[in-house]
């Protein structure tokens, strides 16, 4: 299997699947061997890590604290994302200012309102005016009221 960076990924640790995209591939200062992946923990798996991508004062990478870990790469699976689910990634990662290079680099919709009421927004009515002095050029069929 062939990792890339901000492939996203699941990622077996303590008997628990968690969800990331890959932050960091290779050799650490911390540990031997270079299979070595750090992960930047998304979705309902954020703030299960163990740091923010340093380790002993080492940064590797960056991500907010305890979002952050380094697996074998052994441990990692690549997970096929649907349309949706990557446009949710993009948008998270886009809104914490981490946005992976190909992340979209639009700003994330933020609502104004309070959880569990709803906004309408209205569009006004477009009305026509006529030069004053200049007849309407309506039909007689279109301007009868029901």
């Amino acid at each position: 299997m062939s990792l890339q960076v901000n492939d996203p990924v699941h990622v077996s640790r303590d008997n628990r699947q968690l969800e990331g995209v890959v932050a960091y591939l290779g050799n650490v200062e911390f540990s031997d061997g270079d299979d070595w992946v750090g992960i930047r923990l998304t979705g309902s798996s954020v703030g299960l890590g163990k740091n923010d991508g340093t380790v002993q004062g080492k940064s590797y990478f960056q991500c907010p604290h305890q979002c952050g870990l380094f697996v074998k790469k052994n441990l990692v699976q690549r997970r096929q994302l649907t349309k949706l689910e990557e446009l949710r990634l993009k948008r998270e990662l886009a809104s914490s200012g981490d946005a992976p290079a190909t992340a979209a680099k639009t700003p994330a919709r933020k609502s104004s309102t309070t959880p569990g009421t709803t906004t309408t927004t209205t569009t006004p009515k477009r009305t026509s005016s006529t030069t004053p002095g200049t007849a309407s050029k309506t039909p007689a069929s279109a301007a009868k009221t029901p």
